[in-house]
């Protein structure tokens, strides 16, 4: 394999999981391995592409379909949850200067959650939506018109047509990132504004793993593909989103552009190497674990995405566990390996055990606000 985003080799994997199961990320267990590579040149992290990645986000993906408010919770703030796409809104609301009238498409869009939000605030915006799969036609309808939607390619009359395109949580599923952004930018006005949101591995170590990911990107890889991708004045943001990279990035001019993923490069690779040594160690961990506290005990895995799918996948004996817990009520229909998904409140006193699948950058600060986790003395489990 080469580097998706310098082309130098990709040498060993630094990190390889031949188990029976590896988790994407909408925390589906898919029968592969996981393999991660890290880039020595330009600190990139890629995982290879899903076989028939192209069939796979057409008609298997389908992110939150299952009702028309289905949303990922960002987070709880004052007892008030916060979903994610009303928080992707508010923050390109605060970061795009959009005139009255802005041409504005939703690139890799899904149900177009964000763009819906957006549209709220500022209904003069002309909204566009755009993905690889028409599955979710029924959803953009009541968001936009037939004319303003396309799906699979975007039409040669977009060309040069947008003062912003928006896209979140999309770079990091494609195999050729850097055709994804040459796509965007001749979408673009010149000097239109590309408003990007990524996964940051560096903030959320989950994304190293997640297998349906094929780029985890470090701050170097970001800036050496806009740049080489014909995008300048590129500005990246860590702390607008708690795990991600908000990316902002206007379209250059036509000649080409010098890129330099810059002299942070070491330091990063350092960083990647140190994530693919906390997942060599975190399957042995949940082992050691269940054999040394839980063996035999009921217990619950509180967080139902990633992690605690991931955490579940791992059990030696899933017999003890008998429900996940959420405080997303969009998970609470769900079944995850046959056990239901509960509001935290359903947590039984006859429960002695809580697996906490949570992003460990704060699994401890959030698990320490769910009450219903304390009502009496458990074992918790932390990666």
């Amino acid at each position: 394999m080469t580097c998706l985003v310098c082309g130098a080799p990709s040498g060993a994997p630094a990190y390889r999981h031949d188990g029976a199961m590896s988790i994407s990320s909408t925390a589906r267990p898919i029968a592969i391995p996981t393999v991660v590579y890290v880039c020595t040149v330009c600190a990139h992290v890629q995982t290879p592409p899903l076989d028939d990645i192209g069939g796979y986000y057409d008609t298997a993906y389908n992110v939150h379909l299952e009702s028309d408010d289905a949303d990922d919770l960002y987070d709880v703030r004052d007892g008030v949850r916060v979903y994610r796409a009303q928080h992707q809104a508010n923050v390109a609301l605060e970061k795009l200067a959009l005139p009255t009238g802005a041409a504005v498409l939703d690139y890799g869009c899904g149900k177009g959650m964000t763009l819906r939000a957006l549209l709220a605030a500022r209904p003069d915006l002309a909204g566009h939506v755009f993905d690889v799969s028409d599955v979710y036609r029924p959803a953009w309808d009541a968001i936009v018109p037939r004319e303003r939607q396309a799906a699979y390619a975007a039409p040669e009359s977009w060309h040069d047509r947008f003062d912003a395109v928006l896209s979140f949580f999309a770079l990091e599923h494609v195999a050729e990132p850097r055709a994804f952004l040459a796509a965007i930018r001749r979408l673009l006005r010149p000097g239109g504004i590309l408003h990007l949101t990524v996964p940051n591995v560096r903030r959320n170590v989950g994304d190293f793993v997640v297998v349906d990911h094929v780029n985890h990107f470090m701050p170097s890889s970001l800036r050496l593909l806009f740049a080489s991708a014909g995008f300048d004045d590129v500005q990246i943001d860590e702390e607008s989103h708690d795990a991600a990279y908000v990316v902002d990035a206007r379209r250059g001019p036509d000649d080409a552009v010098d890129a330099d993923p810059g002299a942070d490069v070491a330091r990063y690779v350092d960083e990647a190497r140190g994530f693919a040594a906390f997942w060599a160690s975190a399957s042995e961990a949940v082992a050691a674990f269940e054999r040394e506290r839980a063996a035999g005990r009921r217990s619950a895995i509180y967080g139902s995405g990633f992690y605690g799918v991931f955490i579940a996948s791992r059990m030696a004996d899933r017999a003890p566990l008998a429900y996940f817990l959420d405080r997303n009520p969009h998970q609470q229909a769900k079944t995850i390996f046959d056990r239901p998904v509960l509001a935290p409140d359903r947590l039984e006193d006859d429960v002695d055990v809580v697996y906490v699948g949570l992003n460990p950058a704060r699994a401890r600060e959030i698990a320490a606000g769910v009450a219903p986790l304390h009502t009496r003395p458990r074992d918790l489990f932390y990666l």
